[in-house]
């Protein structure tokens, strides 16, 4: 019937360790219990050139230039959340908006959290976050990351 829902699915979710993409995971999982979908949870890791303005990025200063560290907080992350969808994990090792445009290619949906703040907009966004809105290949859902209490 038009007007529905899509079913079965795959969403696409973008992970870094951070509060937003905790909160674009739950809300990922949320969105494939409902739809009777799956989510792909992927971490990007750069080895080299880290992008200026890449929220991705920049927790790889830390430990997250080690792919068996991204990994584990991916996997972390994952077990944190509370789901009857199915959710795999993936870490790949790139630049984040291509990586996670090349992964939702095959998607229905693709989220991220929001949580970066250009200086030069009053949008709330990182610039993984709006290289993927100016290159979206399916629909996007941008997830704040939930307000401190």
């Amino acid at each position: 019937m038009p007007g529905d829902a899509p079913t079965g699915g795959t969403i696409v979710v973008g992970i870094d360790g951070s509060p937003a993409s905790s909160q674009a995971l739950r809300w990922a999982c949320f969105q494939a219990e409902i739809t009777d979908g799956s989510v792909l949870a992927i971490s990007v890791r750069e080895e080299t050139g880290l992008l200026p303005g890449s929220e991705f990025a920049l927790r790889q200063r830390g430990t997250w230039r080690d792919h068996d560290a991204v990994r584990a907080a991916l996997h972390r992350d994952v077990s944190m959340v509370t789901t009857s969808a199915p959710v795999r994990e993936l870490v790949v090792t790139g630049e984040p908006a291509d990586e996670l445009l090349s992964a939702a290619r095959e998607a229905d949906l693709l989220v991220l959290g929001t949580h970066g703040h250009r200086t030069l907009s009053t949008v709330p966004l990182g610039g993984v976050a709006a290289e993927c809105i100016r290159r979206a290949v399916c629909p996007l859902v941008l997830v704040p990351a939930a307000p401190a209490r």
